[in-house]
């Protein structure tokens, strides 16, 4: 059960680091700190309080750059890489433990095999990170594509304070209750991706 929940932890940030890059880490330092969930040590330093001052400016100023006509669009491009790769270090910062643990709870596993299971669940762990990341990014950039084109931009500052709320939001419940979260972010995600490609899509006449 504890891998379970952390994999829905790793998949709940990782889709948060998607719309806001520093928010999941910085809730993620927080709640190591609160003793909430546990990370991996190559990841424990976000809950050391430079690392959550660090994080917090840089929250901050994420969100606040997303209100800023034409700089949004180029934060756009400029975080996919960022976001991808956030995406996978939170679900391999969380799930490293317990999965670590489980291999090494049994008798039955022992050395090459051990490590082989160990690096192949820690790779599909970060492949689904970077794919719930990549998710997040393609909807929240098709949405801030609708909203400048259908607005003029007007609404883009508005598109981007409720983004920064949904990542907070997000990554607070994933830690609270991780597998509620991640199927609604799945099936949340799935339906605002259908709906504006539906809108993106040019109908025949």
């Amino acid at each position: 059960m504890e891998l379970l929940a952390a994999v829905c932890i790793g998949l709940g940030l990782s889709a948060a680091g998607g719309l806001r890059v520093f928010v999941p880490l910085l809730i993620a330092g927080i709640a190591q700190r609160l003793d909430l969930i546990h990370l991996s040590p190559a990841l424990s330093w976000a809950s050391s309080w430079t690392a959550l001052c660090v994080l917090g400016t840089l929250s901050i100023a994420e969100g606040v750059g997303y209100c800023v006509p034409v700089i949004d669009h180029a934060l756009d491009a400029l975080s996919a890489p960022a976001g991808w790769v956030a995406g996978a270090l939170l679900s391999i910062g969380l799930v490293a433990p317990e999965l670590h643990s489980t291999l090494t709870s049994g008798d039955h596993l022992h050395g090459l095999l051990e490590q082989t299971m160990y690096a192949t669940g820690l790779g599909a762990v970060a492949a689904s990170g970077v794919a719930a990341a990549g998710l997040a990014q393609v909807t929240s950039a098709g949405g801030r594509v609708v909203s400048t084109t259908t607005t003029g931009g007007i609404a883009n500052p508005i598109y981007a304070a409720a983004e920064s709320l949904l990542a907070t939001v997000a990554s607070v419940l994933a830690v609270l209750t991780p597998i509620l979260l991640a199927i609604g972010a799945l099936l949340v995600l799935g339906t605002l991706y259908v709906l504006i490609r539906r809108r993106r899509t040019p109908r025949l006449a």
